[in-house]
């Protein structure tokens, strides 16, 4: 399969790329729908945008260090909640102080998205000889 091919960083790199371009053009439409601010709206899909991309590769990071932590505990997928926690303390901060107009709207997929990604990355790398415990 080609995605057996490619590396964890290279993933990642996609996996980036594609959350800059989602939350981006996701906030641009959920929040033209409430405000006629056009520079708020760009500034909003722009600093979410940025945002998830950063978020993913330092949730990424963050993730597989605490599955290291807990891949010998009985439920290692508990690895995912403190990287979940400062995902989505943060996306509500940083949309709060940003003014962002739909805040609950834009931020819910990125919430919801994060969970699911945290649980198959989590299920990957957990099904890896290197995480498994000794």
């Amino acid at each position: 399969m080609v995605l057996n091919l490619i590396s964890t960083r290279n993933k990642t790199l996609i996996v980036t790329i594609i959350s800059f371009s989602f939350y981006f053009v996701w906030t641009l439409w959920v929040n033209s729908i409430v405000s006629n601010d056009q520079l708020l709206i760009l500034r909003s899909a722009l600093i979410q945008g940025s945002y998830s991309a950063l978020m993913t590769a330092s949730f990424t990071a963050l993730l597989t260090w605490t599955l290291t932590l807990m891949k010998c505990h009985k439920i290692p997928y508990l690895a995912i909640i403190p990287p979940f926690i400062i995902q989505s303390s943060l996306v509500y901060l940083v949309n709060i102080l940003n003014q962002t107009p739909n805040l609950y709207a834009t931020i819910a997929p990125s919430i919801l998205f994060t969970a699911l990604y945290g649980v198959l990355f989590s299920r990957n790398l957990l099904a890896m000889p290197a995480f498994k415990c000794s």
